[in-house]
């Protein structure tokens, strides 16, 4: 019999009772649901029981709402202390494939999904009339049924049938991408435009979020064309795209999710945080600190060479000292071939996007 381990926050006792329910459904499918409000007594460490639990589960459910994803970002009560378990055990073991699942059920992803899973497919329960999809969905996933998923295939007498993969949601991110690049308009040219637009297109396409510093020029551009393209395939921009905003300033475009932080460091630093790979358009300064400040926390770095400016000093800077960037898992000669001219530079990113992250698949 499988184990899972629920971790939520209180958020309301309405939240608790639908977290019951859950449980409950979970136990009478077959799944021995583990769950504080019928684990932990009085006198009993907490803390001791949400170690054991994330430890030894099968599965961890991670319930998300934007409550949880606050508390898991800051590391606050409770769940802080179940997430930083959770991170500890992504990043210092090799967990089974698919032990840690997120639990869509209320708010957008960017929001209630801590920001360590928000590469990963989730389980959508935000609409009450689509719970027991839901719940089957999760079924599925828990007694390992996804065979059952897909129909048979006729194959010509004596053919040998190949093994095919597990289905996938289309609809889900393969990972977030920040990009950055030249602002100031004076600066911004039309090469570089068509670059930003064309990158734009391409990520929405491929099926990435998007992460910005909601600046003039490539940020707007690059950010008005993926929500665009988003919008004409019938995607929610409103959870694919993410603008870190200065307190202070008006973006030129307000669509997506936009988060204001302090002037300073964390104007940097929390966009590439949030972000799984950058990519750089050009640049006149600070497009060279988010690069560098990127590759300080080990986050991929792709420098378009030909757009010029501080991506192509920080390409043939990382080209130089290749040796120090292994971790990125790309060989020289896979790197180099962002440096490709005009838009067969984006093509090229958007390529190695899909050896870092798996192959990407239009949504």
């Amino acid at each position: 019999m499988p184990t899972a381990f629920i971790s939520y926050s209180w958020d309301s006792e309405e939240h608790k009772k639908w977290v019951h329910k859950l449980a409950t459904d979970l136990c009478a499918s077959g799944v021995d649901a583990w769950l504080d409000q019928w684990e932990v007594r009085l006198g009993d460490s907490v803390t001791e029981f949400m170690q054991r639990c994330v430890s030894t589960a099968d599965y961890v459910l991670l319930v998300c709402t934007e409550k949880f994803g606050e508390k898991a970002n800051s590391l606050s009560g409770g769940v802080g202390y179940e997430q930083a378990i959770v991170t500890a055990d992504l990043l210092n073991s090799q967990p089974p494939r698919g032990r840690f699942v997120c639990i869509l059920r209320n708010g957008s992803p960017s929001l209630a999904i801590p920001r360590y899973m928000q590469s990963r497919l989730w389980v959508g329960f935000r609409d009450d009339a689509e719970y027991r999809r839901g719940l089957d969905q999760l079924l599925v996933h828990i007694f390992g049924r996804y065979d059952e998923l897909k129909p048979p295939i006729n194959l010509p007498p004596n053919t040998k049938r190949l093994r095919t993969m597990p289905h996938v949601d289309s609809t889900a991110l393969r990972g977030w991408v920040l990009v950055a690049g030249t602002g100031p308009l004076r600066a911004f040219s039309n090469e570089l435009k068509e670059a930003a637009q064309y990158l734009g297109k391409q990520l929405a396409t491929n099926g990435y979020g998007l992460v910005t510093g909601g600046w003039t020029g490539v940020d707007e551009t690059v950010a008005r064309a993926f929500w665009e393209t988003s919008s004409e395939q019938g995607l929610a921009p409103e959870d694919r795209l993410v603008q870190v905003i200065v307190k202070d300033d008006d973006p030129p475009f307000t669509a997506g999710q936009l988060f204001f932080v302090s002037k300073g460091r964390e104007e940097w630093l929390e966009p590439i945080q949030r972000a799984d790979a950058v990519l750089l358009l050009g640049g006149i300064g600070g497009t060279w600190k988010t690069g560098e400040m990127a590759l300080e926390i080990h986050k991929p770095v792709l420098p378009l060479a030909d757009t010029g400016g501080d991506a192509k000093r920080l390409y043939l800077q990382m080209l130089r000292d290749w040796n120090r960037f292994e971790w990125i898992k790309l060989s020289r000669e896979q790197f180099q071939r962002i440096a490709r001219p005009r838009l067969s530079g984006v093509d090229a990113a958007i390529e190695l996007l899909g050896c870092l992250f798996g192959p990407a698949r239009a949504v």
